[in-house]
């Protein structure tokens, strides 16, 4: 028996460990030209300034509730990732609310706090970067990030159990108190 195959539509032989070897070799340079790109979006996003871990002076918060964190992505753009920092991989997240604002837990990364006056609103969303779920089954936090020329509106998705929960309970921290597009946090 033969290690060749024959390609019909040419009747030219196929050395089969030939043929596996392209396949590897086109696959590599795909994961290579992945790693590159992931790294450039970094060099471009490297200006924005991540907050840091929740202050002393935020108290004792008023509810604590567990999900995923599914991505972080620029305003309404759900398909171009964030990368900066601790907000490029999604992961488990404890989300706490405090008076002064929201911390996102993301397991193994140092934990986020999300300042009060940087919150644009609290939505709803079925789509994110890599995350396609039922009619309103993402938790979406729109805020300010701080960048080296401006501040840039971002989208952060949340995949939580809760969702009427946090929103009442952050419902302080809305400045526009906007809902999903069927009207209601509750359903």
């Amino acid at each position: 028996m033969s290690c060749a195959i024959t390609a019909k539509r040419f009747g030219t032989p196929v050395d089969k460990p030939l043929a596996a070897a392209l396949v590897l070799a086109v696959l590599a340079l795909l994961l290579v030209l992945m790693v590159l790109g992931w790294r450039a979006r970094g060099r471009r996003q490297a200006g924005l300034t991540v907050p840091g871990a929740t202050p002393a002076t935020a108290g004792e918060p008023h509810l604590t509730v567990a999900g995923f964190y599914v991505a972080t992505t620029s305003a309404d753009a759900p398909l171009e990732r964030i990368v900066a920092d601790r907000l490029g991989f999604r992961g488990r997240v404890t989300v706490r609310v405090f008076d002064a604002g929201i911390e996102l837990a993301i397991a193994g990364r140092e934990a986020i706090f999300i300042a009060a006056d940087v919150i644009r609103g609290f939505d709803r969303a079925s789509l994110a970067i890599d995350r396609v779920v039922e009619r309103d089954g993402l938790t979406r936090i729109r805020w300010r990030l701080d960048g080296p020329d401006a501040t840039t509106d971002v989208d952060s998705y949340l995949r939580l159990p809760a969702t009427a929960d946090l929103v009442r309970a952050a419902s302080h921290l809305d400045p526009h108190r906007t809902t999903s597009k069927s009207g209601n946090y509750d359903q």
